[in-house]
């Protein structure tokens, strides 16, 4: 099984088309499996059970890992679940009748979490499927034999994707961008992680729009995918052709058009705050950037985020004075060596060490 994941905006569902994989087919499996993970470990957060993991009680990926080993479920379970999607906009791709009643005959009694989404994948006749902001399965689907691809986009352009245009339609109701950013930071944690993975791939958003054949190439022995072509006009997981998800404008094909849209949109104190709190991430991948880290602690201790959010659940990553100092102490701690600290501040000492290497204060 293929499994894509990646931020909101990243351009999941441009590379999921691009592959061929079931867009967002069960994704309160995802949310629930969470929930009940969270649960057992007596940590209350039902509102987002799936979160960004950085000071927000998340036990961690290698618990998370080990808990959907040990999950399971039964088809009359399942049957709930994919009932309660019938009226969840985030299911994108439907089951028909057919293939959910193949897909509850198959599910064994033993099968985990991963075995369970394979089953339903086939079951509706997919080669894999595709989920946002779901980087923390990735562990245990590649535990288990999946073959995984992330992928990344600038988080300034992500922001101006998510808070203007047509962003609230694809992105819903605006989130602090505090929320915004530590959630971009989660996969590039996750993909500093497990990029020396053999089934697991890593890419920019910038670089598949500028040359998707090679981009995807570069990710087919990974993914064991053939020789890959783009053709004149993609088409989604129900053989529909799509026109494109931009929230800035309708674009045909493949462009780089919303390469650097930020610059047009961002208000320059939220761009030069997603800089700041992003600064270690932006250059290890290879981002622009202009600052230093005392522009970097002086643009975070003077920001004021100037977007109203109206969602519960997110006070934890309102702007406030406490949470600037663990932005500003997150930069600090950079430079430091890895240890067992680092899960709070980068969830992965791998990932620590990654972020050490490169960036140079």
């Amino acid at each position: 099984m293929i499994f894509v994941t990646g931020g909101l905006r990243s351009g999941t569902t441009l590379l999921a088309n691009l592959i061929g994989v079931l867009e967002q087919p069960f994704p309160l499996l995802f949310v629930e499996a969470k929930r009940a993970f969270l649960r057992e470990c007596g940590v209350p957060r039902d509102d987002y059970p799936i979160g960004h993991g950085f000071h927000d009680g998340d036990p961690g990926a290698e618990a998370l890992d080990l808990f959907l080993r040990g999950w399971r479920t039964c088809s009359e379970d399942l049957a709930r679940l994919f009932d309660a999607m019938r009226s969840y906009s985030g299911q994108k791709r439907r089951f028909t009748a057919d293939e959910l009643q193949r897909a509850l005959r198959s599910i064994a009694p033993d099968d985990d979490f991963a075995a369970v989404s394979a089953r339903l994948v086939e079951s509706a006749g997919s080669i894999g499927s595709k989920e946002v902001f779901c980087e923390e399965f990735l562990p245990h689907l590649l535990g288990r034999g999946a073959r995984c691809i992330l992928i990344v986009r600038d988080p300034r352009d992500v922001l101006a994707s998510l808070n203007h245009g047509r962003g609230r339609e694809f992105g819903g109701e605006l989130r602090p961008t505090l929320f915004n950013v530590r959630s971009w930071r989660k996969s590039v944690a996750f993909g500093l992680a497990m990029e020396s993975h053999p089934r697991f791939v890593r890419c920019r958003y910038e670089d598949l729009v500028a040359d998707p054949v090679s981009a995807l190439s570069a990710a087919a022995s990974a993914l064991a995918i053939d020789a890959v072509s783009v053709p004149a006009e993609i088409r989604d997981s129900a053989g529909e052709v799509w026109r494109g998800n931009s929230s800035h404008g309708e674009h045909r094909g493949i462009g780089t058009s919303s390469v650097g849209a930020h610059g047009d949109v961002l208000p320059p104190e939220v761009a030069a705050f997603v800089e700041a709190t992003c600064l270690p991430e932006l250059v290890r991948l290879g981002y622009s950037t202009t600052m230093t880290l005392s522009d970097a602690i002086a643009t975070i201790e003077s920001f004021a985020d100037p977007y109203k959010t109206t969602r519960s659940g997110l006070e934890g990553d309102a702007m406030t004075p406490s949470n600037a100092r663990l932005e500003v102490e997150r930069l600090e701690r950079v430079s430091a060596a890895p240890d067992s600290a680092s899960q709070r501040w980068f969830l992965f000492e791998s990932a620590h060490a990654a972020l050490r290497e490169t960036f140079r204060p």
